[in-house]
């Protein structure tokens, strides 16, 4: 009888090692985050640096309701926003993509 509990109890221990083992590595399980959005000016101007186009940039958000505090853009708020000249890009990227927005608006050639 003796021979036969150490398979048992050996099996028993092994299955509780493999379960706390799962619990402790669906620890290490991240959720993926969704990066930060913002809203960029396609002809390149810095909204920070013009009080005038930081409120017409709110008045833009708020009438395409557009705010990206209160979750993600809706398609109908990036059409909405995209008419009246800006673009959505993730906010780590804001400031390169206004500066290559800048730089080509400063390269453009006028139409004849």
């Amino acid at each position: 009888m003796g021979r036969n509990r150490v398979p048992v109890i050996w099996r028993r221990n092994s299955i509780y090692c493999s379960i706390a083992g799962l619990i402790l590595l669906s620890g290490c399980v991240t959720t993926p985050t969704i990066p930060q959005m913002a809203w960029v000016r396609t002809d390149g101007r810095k909204i920070a640096d013009d009080p005038a186009l930081l409120q017409q940039g709110k008045s833009d958000i708020a009438a395409c309701n557009a705010n990206l505090d209160t979750g993600m853009a809706t398609e109908s708020a990036r059409g909405c926003m995209a008419q009246k000249g800006y673009t959505l890009v993730r906010r780590d990227q804001a400031e390169d993509v206004r500066a290559a927005y800048a730089a080509g608006a400063q390269h453009a050639e006028p139409n004849r």
